[in-house]
């Protein structure tokens, strides 16, 4: 299988996620990591992998808009391909307590639903709260999210 994870980091904070998912979900697949000011989406739809994890942050009370520009043309790109990924997976870093972002999560989450090229997505967002914006993660933060993996890892066997 091949697992591409994308992330937008500027602090290292997402980057560190993305690295800390594919440790520990790519331990059987072929793994990519990338910036999204780094990788177009024409190679990843060109790649087609199997499965994918888009991370973004929450800045400003905002979702990053180049997470969001990078998927739709991910999107776009599956669709002219006539392509599809089977599992898509989100991620979101942020500074603000879990509970006031749950909907901008949800949201980021449900992007991935639309347009059907990917195909299942998991339900439940990947919470990466930091303590500043500059980091680090929040105590037992990637203890929780290695944890989390063994349950994404049989979502994807099933």
């Amino acid at each position: 299988m091949k697992l591409w994870i994308v992330h937008d980091s500027s602090f290292g904070n997402g980057e560190k996620l993305a690295k800390t998912l594919g440790e520990t979900l790519g331990k059987k697949m072929d793994v990519n990591i990338a910036h999204i000011k780094n990788i177009l989406p024409e190679k990843v739809a060109n790649d087609s992998p199997d499965v994918l994890i888009v991370g973004t942050a929450v800045r400003i009370f905002m979702i990053s808009p180049a997470s969001k520009k990078w998927l739709r043309k991910l999107k776009g790109q599956l669709n002219k391909n006539k392509k599809s990924i089977k599992y898509g997976i989100s991620f979101v870093t942020h500074v603000l307590d879990s509970d006031k972002i749950k909907n901008k999560g949800n949201r980021f989450n449900e992007s991935l639903k639309k347009g059907n090229v990917i195909t299942n997505v998991y339900p439940e967002w990947i919470d990466g709260q930091v303590k500043t914006a500059e980091g680090p993660f929040k105590e037992g933060v990637i203890e929780r999210i290695e944890k989390e993996c063994k349950e994404i890892s049989k979502w994807i066997k099933s």
